[in-house]
């Protein structure tokens, strides 16, 4: 393998090595050093890509300069020669170094689908980039969710105590064995979480109480075959919280077939006004904003007539004089209870 600053090795026609890198400069170092010099940051550099119709994330952006991934698509190419315009750079100078090899296989083709298109929906920053970490973007990506089912319970102060989830996913290659959830949890004193699996076999969980964040394997017990199915279910029962949530939302990288958000209020905790809500990427505002209203159960349902890509959520505030909801104990009191 050859080191930057080491002459490519000889025979190929285009001067590039087995990497597609000419003169030993990569296209991801070649990208990052040209963003560098124009003093332009990458949601900057998106901005004038969207001005000249170019529609590209912040994130694949990202993944190019970092050499985790290369244009590829048609889009992307043409990306690429807008940005040596608006970088003020010889034309040629980052198309020159592109690999022209593309993965082989229908399987990794849709693995790249699947991590481009959370790209699209999930932003740097987002908290599953902080749980997941270079492994963010490869997030279930050789399964497809055709449906999701999940009950939120909130509790008598208001926190959420409870999720229970139901998944139908579908295999897009042979050999996947099973589903990663990954839970973020709003309140960063949140000191322990379980999970409890219906449908399926708890395989690992990560809970990492800095990041308020929840991420575990649920396996499927068999290998699945390109085009199987599989049903996940389980509850994730949230300990001691003390900072009363006031939104829920679920990211959908792809379409899905269904997608139910059904949420419980106590009794003693019901909110004055709740909507439903939907945002195209986790750096956008809401929009579809709509009033929801409360049944005889204290509990609300979102349930989209059409669940495209992005992320739909539901929000609540105040509480009326009755629902007011009791005074949070001492902490300290109820630490030393337990």
């Amino acid at each position: 393998m050859n080191q930057p600053g080491q002459r490519p090795e000889a025979g190929r026609p285009d001067g590039t090595d087995e990497h597609g890198t000419a003169g030993g400069v990569t296209f991801g170092a070649a990208f990052q050093q040209a963003l560098k010099a124009s003093g332009l940051s990458l949601q900057r550099l998106h901005h004038h890509l969207a001005q000249r119709g170019v529609s590209i994330s912040p994130v694949t952006l990202s993944h190019w300069q970092r050499g985790r991934s290369q244009p590829e698509r048609q889009e992307s190419l043409r990306a690429v020669a807008e940005v040596e315009n608006i970088l003020r750079i010889p034309r040629g100078t980052l198309q020159s170094l592109l690999s022209h090899r593309r993965p082989r296989g229908r399987a990794v083709a849709k693995g790249q689908e699947m991590s481009e298109a959370l790209s699209r929906v999930v932003t740097p920053g987002a908290p599953l980039e902080r749980a997941l970490g270079p492994d963010a973007y490869r997030f279930n990506e050789n399964l497809v969710t055709l449906s999701v089912q999940e009950k939120l319970y909130i509790d008598e102060y208001g926190c959420i105590a409870r999720y229970t989830v139901s998944h139908v996913v579908r295999a897009t290659r042979d050999g996947v064995r099973h589903l990663t959830a990954h839970h973020n949890l709003d309140d960063p004193d949140t000191p322990s979480v379980q999970v409890t699996v219906e449908c399926g076999r708890l395989e690992a969980l990560h809970f990492r109480q800095e990041l308020r964040s929840a991420v575990f394997d649920i396996g499927f017990g068999r290998a699945l075959g390109q085009g199987d199915t599989a049903i996940v279910e389980y509850t994730l029962d949230v300990g001691p919280r003390w900072k009363p949530s006031n939104h829920h939302e679920r990211t959908l990288p792809i379409p899905v077939r269904q997608y139910l958000l059904h949420i419980f209020f106590h009794a003693r905790h019901v909110p004055s006004a709740v909507y439903g809500y939907y945002r195209p990427s986790s750096e956008a505002p809401r929009e579809d904003v709509r009033l929801l209203s409360l049944d005889a159960s204290h509990s609300v349902h979102l349930l989209p007539a059409k669940c495209g890509a992005g992320i739909y959520g539901i929000s609540w505030e105040r509480y009326s004089a009755a629902g007011k909801p009791p005074k949070l104990p001492d902490r300290a009191a109820a630490q030393r209870s337990e």
